[in-house]
Formats: C-alpha cells, sequence, structure tokens
C-alpha cells in the first residue's frame, strides 16, 4: 500500500532496478573520479609540507643562490656575524648514482641519491639520527630510514656509487629520519662528510644552500628581510612556509590538468543521469497521466522524479566515496612511476565533502529537466500514451552548440599548450572553455551522430537484412536519445584522441627538428637526466678524456640551472643554458631569429643571450632588449641577441648564455652535458662503442646518446606524462559505455510488445539478441566516428595555433592510437550489449504482448 504520494519515488526504484543500477554506477565513477582526485592534490600538497617542515623544522630562514648558483664560500661567514642569527649551517649539494653488485648504475629514480656535504656541527637540515652516528670524516654516510629499508640498505653496509669525479664505496655509519617520518619516495637523500663532499663533487668552494636559524623565532620574517637586504639581489632568501608556498604554486598546473579530467567524468556521468530519467519520463508516460487525472499536480510529478534521482545520488555518491579511495591509490603509484616525491594517502574533510556535494548536484541538474518535463505533460494525452520523443532536431539547438564549441577550438590550443604566464587563471579559463565547448558537442550532437546512424543504417541492412533493419529502426525512433547516449562516447573518445594528437605532434615535430638542427654525433649525461631536467654533474675529466679519444672532433659542454627567468610570467621554472659560442654553432644548427645564426653566437661570447619564442612572448622580449642577469656571484644586464625558431630544446621558457657569462653570475662550473662530434672521415660507430666503454668503466653515472637514442628518451618522457591523463580518461569511456547499456535497456523496455509481436511471428532468440547488438553497433561506431573526427579537428586545429609559440610544430596524425581507440569503443560497445540482448531474448511471446 502506498503510504504517501513521495513513497512512489521508492518503489519506481525497486521496480526499475537494472536502471537504477546503471545511473547509480555513472554517479559513483563521476564522484569517485572526482574525490579520487581531490585526494590526489590534497596528498601532493601535504606530503611537500610535510617534506619542508620535517627538513627545515629547525631553520627559519632558507638562502640559495639565484638559479640554484654557488654561493660564495664567505656567506656562510656573513650571515653568523648578522644580528639575530643564532646560528647557519650551508650545505654542497650532489647528485650520485648508487651501483647494483656488478657495478652498474640503477637507472631511474631509485638509483638517484641526493648527497648533502656539510659540517655536522651546523647542520643544514632537520636531522634526526635513530640508530648509529652521524659521519665524521672519509667516505662515510648517513642515509634516509624510508629509502635505506626500501632498498635493503642497513647499518654498516658499503654502498657503491658512482661521483662526479668517479667510482666509491660509502660506509653506512648511520640511519637517519626527518620530524614527522616523511620521506623522500625513491630517490634516496643522504649525508656525508663537507670535505668529502667537495672532494667527490668536484666543488671546492661555495655554497648550495644556507640554513639560518633565527635568536628569535618570532623575528624570522624581520631577519628575512635583513638577510635578503644584505646579500643583494642576486640570492634567493625565504622562509620555509615561502618555499612551500612556490612549490605549491608550481604544482598548480597539474592541479588544474587533474580536475579538468575529473570534471570530464563527471560531466559525461551527467549525461548519463540525463538520458536515463528521460527515458523514465517516457517509461512511466501512461502511469504519470493517471496521476495527474487523479488529481496529481505538475509539482508533484516534478517532485517524485528528482527524489528518485536524490536518492539514487545519495547512495552513488557515498559509494563513489569508497571508489575514490581506491582511485586515489592507484593515481598516488601513477605518480610515483612519474618519479614525483609523494607519501601515503592523506584525507581530509574538505574533499569528502566537496565530492558529495558535486555528486548531488549533479545528479539534481541530470534529473532536473526530465522532471520539468514530466510535471508539463498533459494527463489526456500522458494518460493515452500519446507523448512521442520528436524525430526532429531544432537547427536553434545546433546553432547554440556551434557557439559554444568554436571558443574551445580556436583559442583551446594556446590555453592549455601555449604561454602560462596568467598561471592557474590560464588554466581555470582552459577548463571552462574546453567544458563549453563538450556543452557545445552536446547540444549539437543530433547534427553529427544522426546522420551517421543514418548512413551506417544502410551498410548494416544490407548485412542483416531483418535483425539490422529493427536495429536501425529502433536508433532512429527517437534521435535524440540515440545522440545523447552516442555524444557520451563521442567526448569521452574526443578527449583521448585530443591527447594521443597533441602527444604524436609533439613527438614528430621535435623528432623532426631533431634530424635538421643535431649537428652533434653523442649527447653524454646523467643517467636518465636530460638538461631538459637541468641534468646531472659531469666531472671535468671525462670531457679531457672524451676529447682525447681517437676519431673525436668536437666536445663541448652544456651547463644548466631551472629557476624563474627574469621578466616571465607564471611560478613554472625556465632553462638557462651554458654554452661555448665557438664550438656550439659547430654541434647545433637551431635557426634564430632576428639575427644569423653564427652573429647571434658571436652576441653571445660578448655577454648577450638567446631566448626561446616562449620566453620572448611571457616577458614581452625582443632582439636587442635588455635581461637583468643577477646571481650570488654577480649581476649585469645582457641584451637580447636572437630569439630560437625551434621546440627541441625546451618545452618552456629557456634562454641561452656563455659559459663565462653564467660562471660569472651564478657561480656555475659543473658540466650538465657534453655534446661530441667525431673529426671529418671518423668512424662514428667505433668512437661511439668508445665512449660507451669509457663511461661504464669509469663513470657507470653517465650514459652516451645517439641521435635516435635522444628521440627514445623524448618520447618516454612525453608518453609517460600522455599516458598518465590517458588512463584517467578511461574512466570517462567507461561511464559513456554505460550509457550505451542503460540506452539498450531501457530500449528492451521500451520494445516488450514488439518483441512479443517478433517472437509471436516466429522470430528466433538469436534474432532478438542480434538486433540489440546491431543498435548497440550503430551507436558505438556512430560516437567512435563523430568521436575521432572531432578530436583529430580540435587537435590539428590546436596545433596550427601553437606555431607562433612554438616554431616549427606541425600536426602529425596518431594513426595506432586512433585505430586501436577505434577498435576498443566498438568492441567493448558490443559487449556493452550483451546484457540488454540477452534480457530481451529471454522474454516470452505471451508475456511480452500483454506488456502494459
Amino acid at each position: 500500500m502506498l503510504r504517501s504520494f513521495d513513497a512512489l519515488a521508492l518503489r519506481q526504484m525497486r521496480t526499475r532496478r537494472l536502471r537504477v543500477l546503471l545511473t547509480g554506477f555513472g554517479i559513483v565513477l563521476g564522484v569517485g573520479m572526482v574525490f579520487g582526485v581531490l585526494l590526489l592534490v590534497g596528498t601532493i600538497r601535504h606530503t611537500f609540507d610535510q617534506l619542508i617542515d620535517a627538513a627545515w623544522g629547525k631553520s627559519d630562514v632558507i638562502v640559495m643562490g639565484q638559479g640554484n648558483g654557488n654561493m660564495p664560500e664567505n656567506t656562510v661567514a656573513r650571515l653568523r656575524t648578522m644580528p639575530g642569527v643564532r646560528d647557519a649551517g650551508g650545505m654542497v649539494g650532489a647528485l650520485f648514482a648508487r651501483l647494483d653488485p656488478n657495478g652498474n648504475a640503477i637507472k631511474g629514480q631509485k638509483g638517484h641519491m641526493l648527497v648533502a656535504g656539510f659540517d655536522t656541527r651546523h647542520p643544514p637540515f632537520d636531522y634526526r639520527v635513530q640508530s648509529g652516528r652521524l659521519m665524521q670524516h672519509g667516505p662515510e654516510v648517513i642515509v634516509e630510514k624510508a629509502w635505506a629499508r626500501r632498498h635493503g640498505i642497513h647499518l654498516g653496509d658499503r654502498v657503491g656509487v658512482a661521483t662526479p669525479t668517479g667510482r666509491v664505496r660509502l660506509h653506512v655509519v648511520g640511519i637517519f629520519g626527518f620530524g614527522g617520518n616523511v620521506s623522500f619516495g625513491d630517490q634516496g637523500f643522504a649525508g656525508v662528510p663537507l670535505d668529502e663532499a667537495r672532494r667527490l663533487s668536484d666543488q671546492p668552494s661555495g655554497w648550495w644552500q644556507i640554513s639560518v636559524s633565527a635568536s628569535d623565532r618570532s623575528q624570522a620574517e624581520a631577519l628575512r628581510t635583513r638577510i635578503a637586504a644584505t646579500l643583494g639581489p642576486g640570492f634567493e632568501v625565504k622562509t620555509p612556509k615561502g618555499f612551500g608556498a612556490d612549490l605549491q604554486q608550481q604544482l598548480q598546473g597539474l592541479n588544474v590538468v587533474l580536475y579538468f579530467f575529473s570534471g570530464i567524468a563527471l560531466f559525461v556521468g551527467g549525461f548519463l543521469i540525463l538520458n536515463s530519467f528521460n527515458m523514465t519520463v517516457l517509461q512511466r508516460m501512461r502511469e504519470i497521466g493517471m496521476l495527474r487525472t487523479l488529481g496529481a499536480t505538475r509539482r508533484m510529478v516534478v517532485r517524485t522524479v528528482l527524489l528518485e534521482a536524490l536518492a539514487i545520488g545519495a547512495v552513488g555518491t557515498a559509494l563513489g566515496l569508497g571508489l575514490g579511495l581506491g582511485l586515489s591509490l592507484g593515481l598516488i603509484s601513477l605518480m610515483k612511476g612519474l618519479g614525483l616525491p609523494i607519501g601515503g594517502l592523506h584525507v581530509t574533510l574538505m574533499p569528502v565533502v566537496a565530492a558529495a556535494v558535486v555528486g548531488l548536484i549533479a545528479t539534481t541538474l541530470g534529473a532536473l529537466w526530465p522532471a520539468r518535463r514530466a510535471g508539463r505533460i498533459s494527463p489526456v494525452r500522458a494518460a493515452l500514451g500519446g507523448v512521442h520523443a520528436s524525430r526532429k532536431l531544432p537547427v536553434r539547438r545546433a546553432l547554440i552548440g556551434l557557439a559554444l564549441f568554436l571558443p574551445g577550438l580556436i583559442f583551446g590550443g594556446s590555453l592549455w599548450f601555449g604561454n602560462q604566464s596568467s598561471g592557474p587563471l590560464s588554466g581555470v579559463i582552459a577548463i571552462v572553455g574546453t567544458m563549453l565547448m563538450f556543452v557545445g558537442m552536446s547540444l549539437a550532437a543530433g547534427v553529427i551522430i544522426g546522420p551517421l546512424v543514418r548512413g551506417l543504417a544502410v551498410p548494416l541492412r544490407r548485412l542483416f537484412p531483418t535483425g539490422g533493419r529493427l536495429a536501425s529502426d529502433a536508433a532512429q525512433s527517437n534521435p535524440r536519445r540515440t545522440a545523447s547516449t552516442a555524444v557520451m562516447l563521442t567526448i569521452g573518445l574526443s578527449v583521448i584522441v585530443v591527447n594521443s594528437a597533441m602527444s604524436a605532434s609533439f613527438l614528430g615535430s621535435i623528432s623532426d627538428q631533431i634530424d635538421r638542427v643535431y649537428a652533434r654525433d653523442f649527447t653524454v649525461q646523467y643517467v636518465g637526466l636530460p638538461i631538459e631536467q637541468g641534468g646531472g654533474p659531469i666531472g671535468p675529466e671525462v670531457r679531457r678524456e672524451i676529447a682525447a679519444m681517437p676519431g673525436a672532433g668536437v666536445v663541448t659542454p652544456v651547463r644548466a640551472v631551472l629557476y624563474k627567468l627574469p621578466k616571465a610570467g607564471g611560478a613554472q621554472p625556465g632553462l638557462a643554458m651554458g654554452v661555448d659560442p665557438a664550438a656550439f654553432g659547430q654541434v647545433d644548427k637551431t635557426p634564430v631569429a632576428g639575427a644569423s645564426r653564427s652573429a647571434a653566437l658571436a652576441g653571445v661570447a660578448r655577454g648577450g643571450v638567446i631566448i626561446n619564442r616562449g620566453y620572448a612572448d611571457s616577458a614581452g622580449l625582443h632582439v636587442g632588449d635588455k635581461v637583468p642577469l643577477r646571481g650570488p656571484a654577480g649581476s649585469r644586464a645582457a641584451p637580447v641577441v636572437g630569439i630560437l625558431k625551434t621546440t627541441t630544446t625546451f618545452s618552456g621558457e629557456m634562454m641561452q648564455m656563455s659559459l663565462a657569462t653564467m660562471r660569472e653570475v651564478y657561480g656555475v662550473h659543473t658540466d650538465n652535458e657534453l655534446l661530441v662530434k667525431a673529426q671529418p672521415g671518423a668512424s662514428t660507430a667505433v668512437l661511439g662503442r668508445r665512449i660507451d666503454a669509457y663511461v661504464n668503466r669509469a663513470h657507470p653515472n653517465l650514459e652516451s646518446l645517439s641521435t635516435a637514442d635522444v628521440k627514445n628518451q623524448i618520447k618516454r618522457q612525453i608518453s609517460q606524462q600522455f599516458n598518465f591523463f590517458n588512463a584517467i580518461l578511461a574512466i570517462a569511456v567507461i561511464v559513456s559505455l554505460l550509457g550505451v547499456i542503460n540506452t539498450l535497456a531501457m530500449s528492451v523496455v521500451e520494445r516488450t510488445r514488439e518483441i512479443g509481436v517478433l517472437r509471436a511471428l516466429g522470430a528466433s532468440r538469436w534474432l532478438v539478441r542480434a538486433s540489440m547488438l546491431d543498435e548497440s553497433l550503430l551507436i558505438t561506431v556512430a560516437g567512435a566516428i563523430a568521436g575521432v573526427a572531432i578530436g583529430l579537428l580540435i587537435a590539428f586545429v590546436w596545433v596550427a595555433g601553437l606555431d607562433s609559440l612554438m616554431p616549427g610544430i606541425a600536426f602529425h596524425f596518431p594513426v595506432g592510437s586512433t585505430v586501436a581507440v577505434v577498435f576498443a569503443a566498438i568492441a567493448l560497445g558490443v559487449l556493452a550489449a550483451v546484457l540488454p540482448a540477452r534480457r530481451a531474448a529471454r522474454l516470452k511471446p505471451v508475456e511480452a504482448l500483454s506488456y502494459e
């Protein structure tokens, strides 16, 4: 017995369990995706805050050279004599590579050891020795406990490492932890005596970082201000909290992208909800008409539909929060695979509330239009079952969709991949524009999907005369529902195709330009650390040994520092490269705008800089303008002598200067990369084998790469990043396929009497099952074709719009990934039809004919 009108909503849920299950599952995935991303972002933020608080827990001010340059030797003594300073401890940093039992360098983050050389009387970090003791002299080392435990390193062990000056075995004399028991992930953190660090890293003097403790911690900010004024503009002076804020600002770009992809999953889930309740209204037409004739008001009808939606949304949101916990753990594992130091899952109340509110709002908005539509139905027409879906798709709706689609199509590329000087604001604008583009796609879906379905129906009817005709008639009987179902798949696949096409375009363009501009034969670098990531230290004897090899012609170094370039917008660091202008032109032929290549390098030799297009646009610089260079070793105003016309050297902002300028301003004298060109007539293969043999024997922390190897390295790096985003987008595709299942399940209900007639006339169960499979094939193929076509169109326009910011970039068609996406979507779409098809085939003719 129905005790209240509102209880009707709960009764509908019990009688339509499959629809409720599918709709609820779409909400679960959407909310889970949002919650998982919010947890990931919160965990990243908490990890970095914890690392900074733990490492610098006893420090009040941190001093570094601009561009992480080498600070003068007397800087520590100057700071210790300043009023308000209780103590100051300097650090010399180095990057060592851990060796396996065979003496080979362990590749990747797990093989890296960030080593701090310091005076144990003035430690620069909040070390807490938990077993053993602090190092004192010689090749002794203390290691961080979580990393040591993960890699099986114990007190008393001797760890083989490769350093800039050669191999050495370090004696583990202590195991330490930071405050809060935080970990730096796979990358090891260790400490060695100061003198030993200077010897092993070839840094005879100077400091990388200085930690200052105040006499009165409440006056830390005032002390920071005095230190900054005393040292001058070539130094970066901040509190630990200030460094944490900088890191969070640099992570904003990643956060924006993660929010966007989670929004897609929720967006597609909203379409699933909309479609489900649209079909619910059509299915309950006679029931709604009866309720209206018995006195139910429009508001009561709207309320019952919304109550059903809220009930499903509440349960789906609760389950989605549970799924989000699992997704966040998977995303954290993916982030660790990218080399980010990220701790364990950090859960707070805010992501829970935000994800729950977003899920309920999305559910309510998805059901609002169908609910209002139900309330406007005429009682008489509804009772007679006379309300049918229109076969016409309004032109006005398509024009509105096109108007919303075009801005994202035209400007989306420059917002996502171009100049990011606006920081997070640029990302927010990109999200809004792209989501409006998807709204436009959904509004104009009928114009795209309808003709595709009609066109695909022709060969389907010829291949399967009976089942194909039934399927095409069913798909075209409600074009809006078919279009709404297909467009969910279209949106998910279009983003994947855009992702793949942009990746292929970046890779293809960089590969093409490497072939044109690389005049070197080999690139010697730290294992897995290209110059774009700052590179690793290379000892001076490496350059001398390779230059002395038979067949070696030009051997020239490249030095690098990563920091926010002068006048650049945004928070992301840029790359400053130091080159030898007399030799660099022989190994690199990158074209330059504003001057000839030789004239630009001559200007670099006189103290000028060459910058890339992205930096020029971000800072508003032109040839002839002055760039203020300020470092711990000196300052100068460097003229811009040329602008690079390439995308190969750095994906962000970059400038090139002479080795002398880099040394005189930033105090950097360590090589980070060696570019090698064989003598004319000499065998490059033989020279390559000699270099490989040398680095494997004496410097296993280094690797020698041919041009093909450099391409493969870039391909791995770019593919890894884009594949991470594709893994997130898979959630949206799964939600899309749920929409296909939902549509076909509702189609079975709508066509129950029709199926009964077919069975009574002799149609086999296989024919009924085949017609459902064919309908799914029509919808998924139409959605896949539209998704691929729109995705390629978006990628093509976006790439074309990036040429001014990334000179030389060209569109490359992602053949392999496109074919894989299409076939995967079609295969999954057919699998999605198995359950509804089986249900339709099992209907008994007598029961189907008597169905109301």
